[in-house]
């Protein structure tokens, strides 16, 4: 629940800071690095047997899952324009 929390305060963050076509790769890249870092905590707590609760591999699949889907609405032309560095034009 945290981890979501920081993510959308971030997403609000970028809104507020950052061009408009760079705010979906960043958040997309921020849920990967969340699920990443869940992931290395399910990893080190060593395997679960709970079958009723939540477990932090159920948290990290879905932080990976809103990252794809965060990922999956960049239109793929202002992607291009970040990675090239060319000005944004009205």
């Amino acid at each position: 629940m945290a981890a979501v929390l920081t993510a959308f305060a971030a997403w609000a963050l970028f809104a507020m800071t950052f061009p408009r076509d760079f705010v979906l790769p960043a958040i997309s890249t921020l849920f990967f690095a969340l699920a990443s870092l869940v992931a290395l905590v399910a990893w080190c707590r060593g395997p679960t047997a709970e079958k009723d609760n939540v477990t932090y591999w159920d948290v990290a699949g879905a932080l990976a899952f809103i990252g794809i889907c965060a990922a999956a609405l960049v239109d793929p032309y202002h992607m291009v324009r970040l990675v090239e560095g060319t000005p944004r034009g009205n």
